[in-house]
């Protein structure tokens, strides 16, 4: 059984289908990429999923129990945990303050007292790379920062799946890789992962499974590898300089002797 199930997926601003039919399913363990040009839907499919968008047709379905149109804390208290795009920590507090709300909001058999709750958030901090920030107040944080405290405090929550939306916009080279190697330590936890990103060595890097998405609609999933090959994902998203960038196929036919 999968552990997330999203089945004919349709949602509408008025005139303008941002999903129409959109279905994929995420088991356990899983590192699910999603993947288009902007205004394909991607964001628009993570908020229905974690309750913020009530969907217009379809079902989202968490193991057996649909989902679909829930409030927001009730699906993340079964155990969905999410990022934003535009980070908003609470100013006042410190980061490790910050984190500590993800704890004491988590899942009902997860959720912790307040020293509990900071304790987890030092734990969670020192994941992300926070560990020597824990107390410094969030207006300090720069943009990369801020970013690993939002991954921070949805882990603190101790989800089964963690949504992630475009952790690594605007990160440089090193940063890229600063945070693909918190993405596989958040996957070494067991933590099941569906991620939206534009950076595709993330996308090879990290995922087994792409999904891409255009116009709302999906055009192909399977495989990273495979996926970016496609001629259809070339033309509507990575375009014919992504295509010309890639190194050539090896020669198949094995090398004789002699020649």
């Amino acid at each position: 059984m999968s552990l997330l199930t999203v089945r004919d997926l349709s949602k509408r601003f008025g005139g303008v289908k941002a999903l129409a039919g959109v279905s994929f399913g995420v088991d356990e363990g899983d590192v699910l990429g999603i993947i288009g040009p902007n205004g394909a839907g991607k964001t628009t499919l993570l908020n229905c999923v974690s309750g913020l968008y009530r969907p217009d047709g379809g079902d989202i379905r968490w193991e057996a129990a649909s989902i679909s149109g829930m409030a927001p804390y009730r699906i993340a208290r079964l155990g969905i945990g999410r990022t934003f795009q535009i980070v908003r920590p609470f100013p006042s507090m410190t980061v490790r303050e910050n984190t500590a709300m993800g704890a004491l909001f988590g899942r009902p058999d997860k959720r912790l007292q307040p020293g509990a709750a900071l304790d987890e958030a030092d734990d969670v901090l020192e994941l992300v790379g926070l560990g020597e920030k824990r107390h410094y107040p969030v207006l300090r944080l720069t943009v990369p920062d801020r970013k690993r405290l939002e991954v921070a405090r949805a882990l603190a929550m101790r989800p089964r799946l963690l949504l992630l939306d475009e952790v690594m916009a605007g990160l440089n080279g090193v940063e890229v890789e600063q945070a693909l190697q918190m993405v596989r330590q958040v996957r070494e936890r067991g933590i099941t992962i569906v991620l939206i990103e534009h950076v595709m060595k993330v996308i090879v890097g990290i995922c087994n499974r792409a999904l891409v998405l255009n116009f709302g609609r999906t055009l192909v999933e399977g495989p990273p590898a495979e996926v970016l090959k496609d001629r259809r994902v070339i033309e509507a998203y990575l375009g014919q300089r992504y295509a010309r960038d890639q190194p050539p196929p090896p020669d198949p036919s094995p090398a004789t002797e002699g020649n």
